[in-house]
């Protein structure tokens, strides 16, 4: 006898377990599937595989015998000759899985030989391998019903050699509200299976759809390995995990402190970073945000993603290190919305801080294209709030401006557009608004009704309920300044210094000796904002507060492109600023026809006038100024001519506040406010900050046309923000009129596109 044989011979005798179609009742059987016994075994199948030296189907037909039928033993000439050549052959295809096939051979011999009949066990055994499939199928399409009545249909399918098959009936049993029934059959597996590796998958498969009770009951069915260490221990930690991922969804639950220093140490001694990210989770959703910070620094060292980031910033701004989780957070701001709204709150807690921090010049310039990008209103109500309460009424005005466009019912931005309205005196808008909120919004009357601001202090005096800057930063800055401290707004550039005594203090206002020039593009200082408080208030010092739209050099990596004239290099491009010959008397009447001074006023703004035409704007503001003090008909001139001579050094924002200073026309508003924007998007592209560029030349193009040298600036910041079609559009209409730029922006446009191409 070969060797081979005598293996085969001796695995004849091994144990083998019964079928579960004895053990659970599916439906439609009534305990009688697979009981009763059949005349005679069918061993046709049992030769073929013995013949083949087929080990693991030779076991598997075994079992399957011995479990239909106890009382049978292999028989002793089971390696004996195969007579049957044909019969041989679809024994062959049915173990290759070809049923079909095995189908057309049965119909083919017997239609050849009518007396000749397939052996019932390979018909039972084909039954049953279709069986299999089509349950397979059943279970991959989620037809829980048509699982059961396949298994019920076929109880031999049901034994240890078909593993998956009893894990699919299961589930269906789970799916089908039947949960006892699936209960049993991980039971069945559990008790009567013994191969180690389908032993622990069963308890994989039970739990996700078994509650945490049902799983410990099977887990009492754990067996010891040869070294005596419990089967289900990984299991047991799996279990841990799934309560501790549950209760950090869900801060109503919790889960025992025993399972929390488990989960620490696996945390501790893995190397991967879900655990210590669970449990970071876990602790931060329970507030302890000071132990999750740990974990999630953990995890984020382990390269543990964007889940791992996102819990870091989120821990460090609850803990008010708002200013260490900024860098972070813009890092991982595209990585996921998730992380995109991490880093939004961040900068949001850290502009609507009290008192408002020192924040670098980068921090800036690098969240408001973010809030421009997704147009997000509390982002752009946040920067408001930065700048008005550093004293930048100009900027914060055109934030809140923004962010009522984009939402046009937002109570908050409604309120703070007001309040820049009383800062900067102009009743006219204020009343506008009180108009059109005054059925919406107590606190913007409030603004101008002294009755209804003592209402609203009254109450906030009876209030003892706070918001929580945690959880509302950009309600609570607003809360700060509700209702404003007095009816009379403070002098323009005073920021509010906090809150003492539930009203915002005002800092000290310095004297026009104090107020320091803006530098010009290439210095490091203030770029925007009036900045008369400088000597006293530390916030305005080095400060940076961009307009909407202002953005930090998103192309810088990119080669400029040298046109036929080097002055128009698209880089460096910058038109001079247009000089408005203003005579004398345009300034009151907007007639060229002379008019007379009046008065000591007058005097001083004649002379103002004529240190314009020499070319020495400095000093014909302190003339202008002398004029408004004598107030009167001239201070009109004055502040007119005042706002002009600021215009020629490029200080718009001191030119915008001189303008303020006396009532203008309509005509000569509207002129003032052109020119005013049109410097503005100079001085914005000087410092490469184009995207403000076109915000400034889209409000002025609202109230004048746009002459070409304003297209031309345009069409370069359009450029250098890459919104190529739209350069394109501009510069050859620029081209189409004969102006050189046009022609050198298109090929700088060809050179660009001829780079990327290649």
């Amino acid at each position: 006898m070969s060797l081979k044989r005598a293996i085969l011979l001796i695995m004849l005798g091994g144990a083998v377990v019964p079928a579960i179609g004895q053990q659970i009742e599916l439906p439609g059987t009534g305990g009688t599937a697979g009981k009763t016994a059949r005349p005679k075994v069918d061993e046709t199948a049992l030769r073929y595989f013995a013949s083949q030296g087929d080990t693991r189907r030779l076991e598997a037909e075994i079992a399957r015998l011995r479990a239909l039928y106890p009382d049978w033993t292999p028989p002793d000439d089971l390696f004996g000759p195969q007579t049957d050549v044909e019969l041989q052959r679809m024994w062959k295809m049915y173990a290759e899985g070809k049923y079909s096939d095995v189908r057309s051979a049965i119909a083919t011999r017997q239609a050849a030989d009518p007396s000749w009949q397939a052996p019932p066990d390979l018909i039972a055994r084909l039954t049953e391998a279709e069986n299999r499939r089509q349950l397979i199928n059943a279970s991959d399409a989620e037809q829980w019903a048509t699982v059961l009545r396949l298994a019920t249909d076929a109880p031999g399918l049901l034994t240890c050699t078909n593993v998956d098959i009893l894990w699919r009936v299961a589930e269906a049993f789970v799916k089908t509200e039947q949960t006892p029934r699936a209960l049993d059959a991980y039971t069945y597996v559990l008790t009567n299976c013994n191969d180690p590796g389908e032993r622990l998958a069963t308890v994989q498969k039970a739990m996700p759809l078994l509650t945490d009770e049902q799983i410990e009951n099977l887990l009492k069915l754990e067996r010891k390995d040869e070294a005596g260490k419990p089967e289900f221990a990984a299991l047991r930690d799996d279990l841990i995990r799934r309560r501790m991922g549950r209760a950090a969804e869900n801060p109503e639950y919790t889960v025992p402190d025993e399972d929390i220093k488990r989960m620490e140490t696996l945390a501790r001694q893995g190397t991967t970073p879900g655990d210590p990210l669970l449990l970071g989770w876990y602790l931060f959703r329970h507030d302890e945000a000071t132990r999750a910070l740990e974990w999630f620094k953990l995890a984020l060292d382990r390269k543990g993603g964007p889940k791992s980031a996102e819990g870091y910033v989120l821990a460090l701004n609850f803990l008010g290190r708002s200013l260490e989780a900024e860098p972070i957070a813009f890092e991982w701001r595209d990585s996921a919305p998730e992380n995109n709204k991490a880093y939004l709150d961040v900068v949001i807690a850290l502009l609507t801080a009290d008192p408002p921090p020192v924040l670098d010049e980068i921090v800036l310039t690098r969240f408001s294209p973010v809030v421009m990008r997704d147009k997000y209103v509390p982002g752009a109500q946040a920067l408001g709030w930065y700048a008005y309460n550093t004293g930048q009424i100009v900027t914060s005005q055109s934030w809140f401006d923004t962010a009522l466009n984009w939402d046009p019912n937002d109570e908050p931005s409604a309120y703070g557009l007001s309040l820049t309205y009383w800062r900067l005196g102009d009743i006219a808008r204020l009343n506008a608004m009180v108009q059109s909120w005054g059925p919406r919004s107590e606190r913007i009357v409030a603004l101008v009704d002294p009755v209804v601001r003592a209402r609203l202090e009254a109450r906030n005096a009876q209030t003892t309920t706070r918001i929580d800057p945690h959880v509302d930063p950009l309600g609570a800055a607003a809360a700060r300044l509700t209702p404003v401290p007095s009816l009379t707004p403070p002098p323009i550039g005073t920021p509010p210094m906090g809150l003492r005594g539930g009203a915002a203090q005002y800092a000290q206002i310095p004297t026009a000796r104090q107020f320091q020039p803006i530098p010009q593009a290439g210095t490091a200082a203030l770029a925007y904002g009036v900045a008369p408080y400088q000597a006293q208030n530390p916030l305005a010092t080095g400060q940076f507060q961009p307009l909407p739209g202002a953005t930090a050099q998103p192309y810088a990596g990119a080669q400029p492109y040298a046109g036929a004239q080097p002055s128009y290099a698209a880089a460096d491009y910058v038109p001079a600023p247009r000089r408005r010959p203003v005579a004398r008397s345009v300034a009151r009447t907007g007639s060229t026809v002379e008019t007379a001074a009046v008065g000591g006023g007058g005097d001083a703004v004649a002379r103002g006038w004529r240190l314009m035409d020499l070319d020495r704007p400095m000093e014909a503001v302190r003339a202008f100024d002398q004029a408004i003090a004598a107030g009167g008909r001239a201070a009109e001139d004055a502040a007119y001519g005042k706002s002009l001579a600021y215009l020629r050094m490029g200080m718009t924002n001191r030119a915008q506040a001189a303008a303020l200073e006396a009532p203008q026309s309509p005509r000569r508003a509207v002129q003032l406010s052109g020119d005013l924007l049109a410097q503005r998007a100079l001085a914005a592209y000087k410092d490469q900050r184009y995207v403000e560029t076109i915000i400034a030349l889209d409000e002025r193009s609202r109230i004048a046309p746009e002459q070409q040298d304003l297209m031309v600036l345009r069409a370069w910041a359009y450029y250098q923000i890459r919104d190529i079609r739209s350069a394109q559009r501009i510069f050859r209409a620029l081209q189409a009129q004969g102006n050189a730029e046009g022609a050198n922006g298109m090929a700088a446009i060809d050179a660009l596109t001829r780079k990327y191409r290649t």
